[in-house]
């Protein structure tokens, strides 16, 4: 038994927009994480700085004051490295697995597959 080629065609269609949507999806996530990435960082950088001015007008020592703050990220960040995989791999993980792996790729059990058999002149099934 041959698979009709009509039918080969409409699945490697659908196979390939399936494949699009799953790239636009993870492309889409990537240029908003690069945007926020680039937005925080300045955000973070300002944030700072005028984190080390009140500091400084309060002890009346900017040095000091930036030896604080710079503590402060550098805690934040071991903080945030000790908890990677809870805060960010795991969610990655199930959020992608979902997206692909839940999905069905065919939907629904009742699709009809046209197969040519020699015998009977073709049947669907």
């Amino acid at each position: 038994m041959k698979v009709s080629s009509k039918l080969l065609v409409q699945l490697e269609r659908y196979l390939r927009m399936e494949t699009v949507d799953k790239l636009s999806v993870v492309t889409t996530c990537l240029i908003v994480a690069g945007v926020v990435f680039a937005l925080g960082t300045s955000a973070i950088f300002f944030l700072s700085t005028a984190l080390v001015e009140a500091i400084s007008l309060m002890i009346g020592n900017s040095a000091l004051a930036y030896l604080i703050v710079g503590l402060v990220l550098v805690l934040a960040i071991c903080v945030f490295w000790a908890n990677r995989k809870t805060w960010v791999e795991n969610k990655v993980v199930r959020s992608l697995s979902e997206s692909i792996l839940n999905e069905p790729m065919i939907a629904g059990d009742d699709i009809e597959i046209a197969l040519d058999d020699e015998e009977e002149g073709g049947a669907t099934v």
